[in-house]
């Protein structure tokens, strides 16, 4: 009697352990498939299948299941002696014979096995997307762009998926030497529309150097930090995965060399000392003008600040706000007179590593001339 007690209980507790098992797989699975763990499609058809049978199987036998942990619960630890009499609600012991017969040739369990199979497999239609084939020369842009649009239930449950964690939203160079940059200044300068009207890209660039207010003033404008915590340009989810970097060629009071913007405390750390006009032009697909500004913009995107919260759409967003930043870059050097200019054609590789930054959690996406015209 003890051992069939204790088998009865063992079967139970697996019941609940299973039921438990179950839903962790279903969370873990997503999150694989998000991140695309497997590529063994069959396989994760098949394992969406078994779930909703034994989630089915589950909730068919959930009475049973309550009213016995209601029994045991109630019975506490009295021990029982001799044959116990059976109880309004108990549960009886079942042969293992007739509980196969029930699962397998019941109509209960036929309907079960079936109304699971299919949801299963349902389900898996519905958040499986099969992975991309690429054809040679195919256009991996456009491809990204299909992969990243789908908005069926991959989006919904996306947010289950663990991107990691949000990262700061300022990148530090401590240690550094710091180059602390002059309030910008605000009086003067053209209107909002004869700036717009004005704007174009300048590749001509006068051999004199800019002021450090001037470069102040257009990083501030730019991508500068507000005093309410917001920034001078717009980020979806006010994330703000790109930072900002300069190559001084020709400012006033501050040494050529590579920089990095701390917009926290608006200044420049030094990363680099020294002239780096040649490197910029070869690494610059040989633009001279790149050489002949006064300062080059570079700026880069830092997945992780988008990827915890939008995934595989955060690089599309990091692209559209270095967009902003640059054409916030082109108004605040025209509204002084000041000429820009933006430039995709680069290498990447090579400006990655003037930068310092590793090219796979941090990568350079765009680039602007300033200077003098």
């Amino acid at each position: 009697m003890k051992l069939r007690r204790a088998r009865q209980d063992l079967d139970h507790i697996n019941s609940w352990i299973l039921l438990t098992v179950t839903a962790a797989t279903i969370v873990t699975g997503l999150i694989a498939h998000l991140w695309d763990l497997h590529g063994f499609v069959w396989h994760i058809y098949f394992g969406y299948a078994m779930i909703a049978s034994v989630v089915v199987h589950v909730c068919l036998n959930m009475q049973q299941l309550l009213v016995y942990s209601s029994f045991r619960f109630r019975r506490g630890a009295r021990a029982m002696t001799g044959k116990p009499r059976p109880r309004p609600g108990e549960p009886q012991p079942v042969g293992a014979g007739s509980m196969a017969r029930a699962l397998l040739l019941s109509r209960r369990g036929l309907i079960g096995v079936a109304v699971g199979g299919v949801g299963g497999y349902l389900l898996g239609q519905g958040v499986v997307r099969a992975s991309p084939s690429l054809a040679r020369g195919e256009d991996l842009g456009l491809v990204y762009h299909q992969w990243s649009s789908d908005p069926g239930l991959v989006d919904a449950v996306g947010a289950l998926a663990n991107w990691g964690r949000q990262p700061s939203l300022y990148k530090n160079y401590d240690g550094a030497p710091r180059v602390f940059l002059p309030e910008p200044l605000f009086d003067g300068g053209l209107s909002t529309e004869a700036t717009i009207t004005r704007r174009h890209s300048s590749r001509a660039y006068a051999q004199r150097s800019m002021t450090a207010q001037e470069l102040a003033r257009v990083l501030w404008l730019s991508s500068g930090l507000l005093p309410d915590g917001r920034r001078t340009h717009p980020s979806s989810g006010a994330l703000y995965p790109i930072e900002t970097y300069v190559v001084v060629h020709n400012v006033e009071g501050v040494e050529p060399g590579v920089y990095h913007y701390g917009i926290e405390h608006h200044e420049l750390r030094l990363l680099r000392a020294g002239d780096y006009r040649e490197y910029v032009v070869a690494h610059g697909l040989n633009q001279d003008f790149l050489g002949s500004c006064a300062a080059v913009v570079y700026l880069s995107l830092i997945f992780q600040r988008m990827r915890f919260k939008y995934g595989e759409r955060g690089y599309r967003y990091g692209v559209i706000e270095a967009g902003h930043i640059g054409q916030n870059i082109y108004l605040a050097a025209t509204s002084i007179g000041l000429g820009a200019c933006a430039v995709g054609a680069y290498d990447d590789r090579g400006i990655n590593d003037l930068l310092g930054i590793d090219g796979v959690e941090e990568i350079s996406v765009y680039l602007l001339s300033l200077g003098n015209v």
